[in-house]
């Protein structure tokens, strides 16, 4: 029960913390996730304007391919940027372990975006000099060096982001323990 009688949030169980730290959390974290995507589909989109043109369905009526590619990336940015800071808020925050600090939380999602990228990238300069995709050639649109390079460089961008978002967790959770118990 609250101080006003009326019964606390089923969350408030899970993690004593206030609202404003849940909600900054995870909103910096999507926003942080969402600065990411805005930047990389700005690039991809000047890569390969037909990624977002033509595989992907119309958005919104929007017709200007750098604010299509922003807005596709507001859109593929909420699920998995909220995703991972609701899941960073009760990891980092909940429970009786020691708070993890937000800086070091922000910091290390910056540094996973910032990976996260450079192996996108990597795969994208492989599909560009080689001309050659990364993956089977089945889940490419069609086999042009732009649509390779922009695709190799999404899948991988997905593949590598997911793995970082898991070890970002298990840090945190690993960070929490080592803060309960210094050597």
């Amino acid at each position: 029960m609250t101080v006003d009688g009326a019964p606390a949030p089923w969350w408030r169980s899970l993690i004593n913390e206030k609202r404003s730290v849940v909600y900054g959390l995870t909103f910096g974290i999507w926003g942080l996730v969402f600065f990411y995507c805005a930047l990389h589909d700005q690039y991809l989109v000047r890569l390969a304007p037909e990624h977002f043109t033509v595989y992907h369905p119309e958005l919104w009526g929007i017709e200007n391919e750098s604010l299509l590619a922003l807005a596709w990336a507001f859109r593929a940015s909420i699920g998995p940027g909220i995703l991972l800071g609701l899941a960073a808020t009760f990891v980092g925050r909940g429970g009786r372990l020691p708070k993890m600090p937000l800086k070091p939380m922000f910091a290390a999602v910056a540094t996973g975006l910032v990976i996260t990228e450079c192996c996108g990238l990597a795969a994208g300069a492989y599909s560009w000099f080689t001309g050659r995709t990364v993956y089977p050639e089945i889940i490419y649109p069609e086999l042009t060096r732009p649509l390779i390079t922009s695709q190799s460089i999404q899948l991988t961008c997905y593949l590598i982001g997911g793995v970082v978002g898991v070890v970002f967790l298990i840090w945190i959770r690993r960070w929490r323990r080592r803060a309960e118990n210094p050597a």
